[in-house]
């Protein structure tokens, strides 16, 4: 690799690891046991570590292949306060991210230590668990605190999910997006903006040899 190849890859880790790209509070590797998604607001409870803002709200899509009907998904905090919500239409109507169907929603800022609520309710689909006993893997957003599952009273429809069976992990469901990872450290900007400066020295050091050499 010379050494303009090898600068842009070390400047292009510096901004992965910064959390540069758009990412799901839970991403399912395996599904846990399914059933119907008619009779809950299904959810979980968490809180950022970091400033973070939610771009998107997601519903569970059992097949990968698109809704049966449509889907409600809402954010809430823990007074029962309705934040913001998304209609998800029926078919590939949302976004597809992992096993989860997406719309965009104007970017809301989260509070660092203030709990969330986030749920989806699923009429005519299939809904599925990761952490509640029901078996199912799953990779979990580092910059989320997770609190534990949450659903709503039996047979109502779309609300707000304020009962929990004690499990540490999610009824899915509902989940979210989030803009990006944590802004990068000082230190991190000065080896990123440093490695750009070097790849540009580089860059000019080799038309210069270009031109003396022609």
């Amino acid at each position: 690799m010379n050494t303009v190849k090898l600068l842009i890859s070390a400047a292009s880790c510096v901004i992965l690891s910064s959390g540069a790209f758009a990412q799901s509070a839970i991403s399912l590797v395996t599904p846990g046991a399914e059933y119907s998604g008619s009779q809950y607001t299904l959810g979980f409870e968490f809180s950022v570590l970091d400033a973070q803002s939610i771009t998107a709200l997601g519903a569970y899509d059992s097949g990968k292949d698109g809704l049966n009907g449509r889907a409600f998904v809402g954010l809430w905090d823990t007074s029962g306060n309705l934040l913001v919500s998304t209609t998800i239409g029926a078919g590939t109507a949302g976004t597809l991210d992992n096993y989860f169907r997406y719309n965009a929603i104007t970017p809301y800022a989260l509070v660092v230590g203030q709990h969330y609520i986030v749920g989806a309710f699923e009429p005519s689909d299939l809904a599925t668990s990761w952490g509640n006993g029901q078996g199912g893997t799953a990779a979990l957003n580092l910059h989320v605190n997770y609190f534990g599952d949450r659903f709503s009273n039996f047979n109502s429809a779309f609300s707000f999910p304020d009962t929990s069976n004690g499990l540490s992990g999610a009824w899915l469901g509902g989940n979210f997006i989030l803009a990006s990872g944590a802004v990068p450290e000082p230190a991190s900007w000065a080896l990123m903006l440093g490695g750009f400066g070097a790849i540009g020295g580089a860059m000019r050091a080799r038309r210069k040899t270009a031109v003396t050499f022609a």
